[in-house]
């Protein structure tokens, strides 16, 4: 810069600042991850949109399900390239238990998160519990509840959608007969 007068050398250092700040804003930018695999219209079987799956599923190159079962309680597990990232499941529960009993036990969601639909349905950004609306035919000796747990899920409204469309997916099938 020499040779240069006070204002020569004023302009010739906002530029040379102004094209480091280009550069190193280049080369610290990189793409966002993207989502190479289609999005599964069940969980497991039960039907759901792949809408309402969207937001809370990440990027990644590949999805697959595992169902698994035990006494009282279906579930389904969705890995993206390998790591659980969605659990939903299906619980038989004492008739009068509350969504907030449900909540204490599932992960993700506490008895304190949001709450709708006259206390049924508890949910957060990470997990959702709510009551499955069984026809009046289901048995009045229990109730059943569906929960969801995410590890990316965008907002609490994400997770509200899920649990409720799931729930009101598994109120037509069998889990409800008994």
């Amino acid at each position: 810069m020499q040779g240069l007068s006070g204002s020569g050398r004023r302009h010739a250092a906002v530029a040379f600042g102004a094209a480091l700040l280009v550069v190193a804003t280049a080369s610290c930018s990189s793409p966002s991850p993207t989502r190479e695999y289609a999005l599964p219209k069940d969980l497991c079987g039960t039907k759901i949109s792949s809408a309402t799956l969207e937001p809370v599923l990440p990027p990644g190159k590949k999805i697959s399900a595992q169902p698994t079962s035990a006494v009282g309680v279906q579930r389904c597990r969705l890995q993206v390239d390998g790591k659980t990232v969605l659990s939903v499941s299906t619980e038989k529960r004492a008739a009068d238990t509350s969504a907030r009993d449900v909540a204490t036990s599932a992960i993700g969601v506490d008895p304190n998160d949001s709450s709708a639909d006259n206390g049924q349905l508890i949910y957060s950004k990470t997990g959702a519990v709510a009551k499955v609306g069984c026809p009046a035919s289901a048995s009045s000796e229990s109730s059943v509840w569906a929960t969801a747990r995410a590890t990316h899920a965008s907002a609490a409204s994400d997770m509200r959608r899920l649990v409720e469309q799931y729930a009101a997916t598994v109120a037509k099938t069998a889990v409800c007969q008994d």
